[in-house]
């Protein structure tokens, strides 16, 4: 699972702006999440626990043009090898694409397709064992939303 984490770290990695500067990283930090990286190009925080692992890019991005597309369709072309890509999917809050490593384990990139504040991008990746459905995913959009949207200030 960690080296699955490292390898989508950098598929963050790949898209740089500017890092926000209302992030609550005390909220963050009381959470038990880690912050990876936090530099004037990007903002990056995780958090693994035994079902599932949680990495978060924040964005801060002048340019507003289908963004939040752009992103997601980044992190799609730049999976490692082991990623196998399953589908992809939108709701109302977000464009969800679906892998699935060799070990077995998904892999869920998230992209909130609203900002919160204005010019903030927030991508996620949720890694866990489980299959969601169309359903249970939205389900899971939905909570882990409003979780990373909750350490915005």
């Amino acid at each position: 699972m960690k080296k699955v984490l490292l390898g989508l770290f950098l598929i963050l990695g790949v898209v740089s702006f500017a890092a926000p500067k209302y992030v609550d990283k005390a909220k963050l930090q009381k959470n038990s999440y880690q912050i990876i990286q936090d530099e004037a190009d990007v903002f990056l925080f995780g958090k693994s626990t035994e079902d599932v692992g949680l990495t978060v890019g924040i964005y801060n991005i002048q340019e507003s043009n289908d963004m939040a597309k752009k992103i997601s369709e980044e992190v799609k072309t730049g999976a490692p090898a082991e990623q196998k890509f399953v589908s992809s999917r939108e709701n109302n809050r977000a464009y969800v694409n679906k892998f699935k490593a060799n070990d077995g384990s998904y892999t869920y990139s998230i992209v909130a397709k609203k900002t919160k504040i204005k010019n903030c991008y927030i991508s996620i990746l949720y890694i866990t064992a489980k299959d969601f459905k169309d359903v249970e995913l939205d389900k899971v959009v939905d909570k882990t939303l409003n979780e990373v949207e909750s350490y915005l200030k």
